[in-house]
């Protein structure tokens, strides 16, 4: 299996990084490095898979439904949201001490493993987390050979 992250993130030394490398592919490997600022900007994502489907969880947070785009093309999955500031600028009783949500548009595009099947995919946003399940290849799937006696 092998998914490739499409952020742009500065890389840097991590000592788990061969541990990942070898279990996932340098794709993954590299998702959660770069500084805080740069992670802030793509939704962390989640990756599981089974002998019939993968499964991409993307957290979410304080995103509605309807600013959240799913688009799949040419391999490569891109989940693009936003989410709007609650501040209210007409506010000016309002002091902010500290303000660490963000704020804006969030993007992560994933190219998908040649055994992944474009039809059927589904998205479900549920709880700050958007659940998109993506179906293998028929012949990706591992088949049931039955053993006989001759």
């Amino acid at each position: 299996m092998m998914f490739q992250n499409q952020c742009s993130v500065p890389q840097t030394r991590d000592p788990f990084r061969n541990l990942f490398s070898h279990f996932f592919g340098d794709s993954l490997a590299a998702t959660n490095q770069g500084d805080d600022t740069t992670r802030r900007h793509s939704p962390r994502l989640n990756v599981s898979e089974t002998d019939r489907e993968f499964v991409l969880a993307f957290d979410l947070p304080g995103v509605t439904d309807q600013d959240i785009q799913v688009e799949l093309h040419d391999s490569t999955l891109t989940v693009t949201a936003e989410r709007l500031d609650a501040r209210d600028e007409s506010d000016k009783e309002t002091r902010w001490h500290r303000l660490e949500h963000r704020y804006g548009q969030y993007s992560r595009a994933i190219s998908l493993p040649a055994t992944a099947e474009g039809a059927g995919v589904e998205a479900v946003y549920q709880a700050g987390v958007l659940t998109v399940t993506v179906p293998k290849r028929a012949e990706a799937k591992p088949a049931k050979i039955s053993v006989r006696t001759a």
